[in-house]
């Protein structure tokens, strides 16, 4: 369309140089070439300066005024100018609109446009009092390419304009492709340089002590530590950035991180794949559960670490709460005779206030693990 602006420019500033030293305008219709010049320069002007669209309403104006051109020039030129070869002063800026029209309407709008101008051809004869009945062979073939003139420039151009639109489609295609391929070598490398190699390390460190045999508890947190600060950089690396939950909701995973440091010198892990988005009230109610849990291991079972464990399946979500102490076995009559309500007042009355159920499962000398499961 910026080339169809440039040759509009210079279509009118043809039109203005035969208007002025061209002789070929009459001087009794010298107001209406004046008035053609000006309306063909304020709309001109108007199509720069606005950067306007082309929506149907500015193509009906734009190809109202190629016609209006086509057909005043025949007024104001001298009597049968069109039968001469002079040059004409509206001749070429009507091709705008056509070209126009081929842009925006591609082939089929620019061969609309160039069979409407085409047909005001005759009209302009009639109005330069050439004999349009009775025009010689060459004159009617000039007529007939005249008007022709039109419908090529529409269809030429309309082609054109498709084909720089189907190559500039293939070109962003092309481009965002290859910006996928190298962010995706990118992240490859990351993993391969970063990830993968702490991975064997920590591997070939597990192999070791396994051949020891005399692994100290000490040694085994400090293995699952390392292996979860490279479990939550891969997931960063695929899912880079902070997960913005949307207005009423949160991130189970964002708030449970919260937790470790908040129990003295019970060591809490929290272990989860994503930002696992619930609504407000169910983060909440959860968090409070796993809270009580880990408030209960503090007092009764002498763990010196924790793990919470976020696991999302098919049509449900489960949080695990497990930990390393003595362990016990659950009776929920002895939970209540004992007064430990904890677990069954604020974790379970929590959990299924939101709809979800609680397994408590005590290992005598193994720890404990609490589940705590919410329907998808």
């Amino acid at each position: 369309m910026l080339l169809v602006l440039v040759f509009r420019w210079c279509a009118f500033a043809w039109m203005a140089i035969v208007a002025a030293i061209g002789g070929q305008v009459r001087e009794q219709a010298a107001a209406v070439a004046v008035s053609a010049l000006v309306v063909t320069l304020g709309w001109t002007a108007w199509l720069t300066l606005a950067a306007v669209r082309r929506s149907a309403v500015v193509l009906a104006i734009d190809l109202l005024i190629a016609v209006g051109l086509v057909t005043s020039g025949g007024f104001f030129h001298p009597v049968e100018h069109v039968l001469t070869n002079h040059p004409s002063v509206t001749g070429a800026y009507p091709m705008a609109a056509v070209a126009a029209w081929a842009v925006v309407r591609r082939v089929r709008g620019g061969v609309i446009a160039g069979v409407v101008v085409a047909t005001a051809l005759p009209v302009a004869y009639l109005l330069n009092q050439a004999p349009v009945t009775e025009l010689s062979f060459s004159q009617t073939m000039v007529l007939t390419a005249s008007g022709l003139s039109y419908v090529v420039v529409g269809a030429a151009v309309g082609t054109a304009s498709a084909q720089f639109n189907r190559l500039a489609q293939a070109l962003a295609r092309s481009s965002s492709e290859a910006a996928r391929l190298a962010e995706r070598e990118e992240l490859a490398a990351r993993i391969h340089d970063d990830v993968l190699q702490h991975l064997a390390l920590l591997q070939r460190r597990g192999m070791d002590l396994a051949a020891r045999g005399d692994v100290r508890p000490g040694e085994l947190r400090a293995l699952m530590a390392e292996v979860r600060v490279q479990e939550k950089a891969l997931r960063d690396m695929v899912v880079p950035g902070a997960t913005v939950a949307p207005q009423g909701s949160a991130s189970l995973t964002a708030a449970l991180e919260q937790l470790p440091g908040m129990y003295g010198d019970l060591a809490v892990q929290v272990l989860a794949s994503g930002p696992v988005v619930l609504p407000d009230n169910v983060v909440d109610e959860v968090v409070a559960a796993v809270k009580e849990a880990l408030t209960n291991v503090v007092k009764h079972a002498h763990a010196t670490q924790a793990w919470v464990s976020v696991l999302e399946e098919d049509s449900s979500l489960a949080v695990f709460v497990r930990d390393n102490g003595i362990g016990f076995t659950f009776s929920e009559e002895h939970a209540r005779a004992a007064g430990r309500l904890g677990l069954l007042l604020s974790v379970r009355a929590r959990i299924e206030r939101i709809g979800g159920t609680v397994t408590i499962n005590g290992r005598p000398g193994r720890g404990a693990e609490i589940e705590l499961r919410l329907p998808g």
